[in-house]
């Protein structure tokens, strides 16, 4: 009996154009994803080499020719070369819409209806934008200077629009790290003026408020400086916060520093002005007293001079050998001065002597400390700057503090032997 083969053929053709439908579709696909990756290429090259009108082309047939296209990074890469490099806004809101029609809950929304907001808001001055903008995208072609000019006349031509305040924070930065301290202040505080009547987010508010600080920082108004990021961390984000509060304690040990430092000064020149109302100058004898002054001024030009040369030695990394030669010099100093204050021993007693000898070689010290190693490692205030903190070798650490201990040993048993003979001569 002759089988019936038909089924069979008809199955076996079914498989067949199946196949040839699946292979065809994914050579389809294979062969859209290749020219999208062409167009990519393409116009990321044109960007980089700052061609940006034919790069944006270039995505945008990409898009005409794929309309469904599911790739939302196309429309951010496109709508930023029109809104932030070609500065056509109307192009911009475009894209920016089209996005949200295809995306209504996508990646970019919310960035992307923050942007339409912001154009038509100021819809009236874009051409006030263009310009600014266009100054802004001109860093590599003309000079800081020329470039703050331009935003300071189009900014006096727009004091009152909406994208003042925007001028105002670019120039108080570009002034800042131009080291044109007073016009940088002049202009946050423009800035600043307008949190109650512009809508600035608090982020922004703060991060003014921080640039404030570094200005008055700059400007040796340190209490204000502190005052003013007290505000910025009751503005900042959490995340920022910890940074702020960072920054502020690093204000307070400055000003306690400078403080201290004031205050050693002070009595440093105090003791040294208190020999001409007392005329202990008459009791000075040059040979008597180079004699006298010989031994103390070799012990502590070796404790001072010795440490450089351990330093100089071992090559260690970035030594700033200032400390140990301001310590030689305010301590030769305070030694010719105690030396000449001896008689007031008589009238004050021998160990209020030396004490008063021993806070006048501390307050050397600290002066010493304060002027070389504290100002290498202070606070170094920047748009993008936090606390330097450049550790100090443990080398360095150990002669520092040897050295002052040993200066301030010298100094003390010296002027214990000044006050204790009869004459003190």
């Amino acid at each position: 009996m002759k089988k019936n083969r038909a089924p069979y053929f008809f199955a076996f053709m079914m498989i067949v154009m199946i196949f040839i439908m699946i292979t065809g579709t994914c050579m389809a696909q294979s062969s859209s994803a290749v020219d999208e990756q062409e167009y990519r290429t393409k116009a990321n090259e044109l960007f980089a080499a700052k061609d940006y009108e034919q790069a944006a082309m270039v995505m945008e047939e990409l898009l005409a020719k794929n309309p469904d296209l599911n790739d939302q990074v196309v429309y951010k890469q496109l709508t930023h070369i029109y809104d932030d490099y070609l500065f056509d806004f109307d192009k911009a809101l475009t894209l920016y819409q089209t996005y949200l029609d295809h995306f209504p809950k996508g990646t970019f929304s919310k960035d992307f209806r923050d942007r339409i907001t912001y154009l038509e808001e100021r819809r009236s001055e874009w051409q006030a934008l263009r310009d600014f903008r266009s100054a802004q995208s001109e860093e590599d072609n003309i000079s800081i200077q020329q470039r703050l000019a331009k935003v300071e006349i189009i900014l006096s031509k727009n004091e009152q629009a909406a994208i003042a305040p925007e001028m105002h924070i670019y120039l108080a930065n570009k002034y800042f790290e131009a080291a044109e301290y007073q016009a940088a202040s002049e202009h946050v505080q423009d800035y600043i003026a307008g949190f109650g009547k512009a809508d600035i987010a608090n982020t922004d508010q703060a991060l003014a408020l921080r640039l404030y600080a570094d200005i008055l920082v700059k400007q040796r108004h340190v209490s204000k400086a502190i005052r003013t990021l007290n505000q910025a961390i009751a503005l900042a984000s959490p995340e920022d916060r910890f940074n702020y509060a960072v920054k502020k304690s690093e204000l307070v040990r400055h000003k306690n520093m400078m403080v201290g430092f004031i205050g050693c000064l002070i009595y440093y020149l105090a003791v040294v002005i208190s020999l001409f109302p007392a005329k202990f100058w008459k009791y000075f004898n040059a040979s008597h007293y180079f004699d006298r002054l010989a031994k103390p001024i070799f012990l502590l030009a070796l404790t001072s001079l010795g440490p450089i040369l351990i330093l100089k030695f071992k090559q260690e990394p970035e030594v700033d050998p200032r400390f140990f030669l301001w310590l030689l010099g305010l301590s030769i100093l305070s030694i010719l001065v105690i030396k000449l204050l001896a008689p007031l021993s008589r009238i004050t007693g021998r160990m209020v002597f030396v004490s008063l000898s021993g806070l006048h070689m501390a307050a050397a010290l600290f002066m010493a400390h304060y002027l070389t190693v504290y100002s290498g490692r202070k606070i170094l205030l920047n748009t993008a700057i936090e606390a330097d903190r450049d550790p100090l070798s443990s080398t360095f650490r150990i002669l520092l503090w040897s050295s002052g201990m040993a200066s301030l040993c010298i100094y003390l048993i010296f002027s214990f032997v000044y006050s204790k003979g009869k004459g003190n001569d």
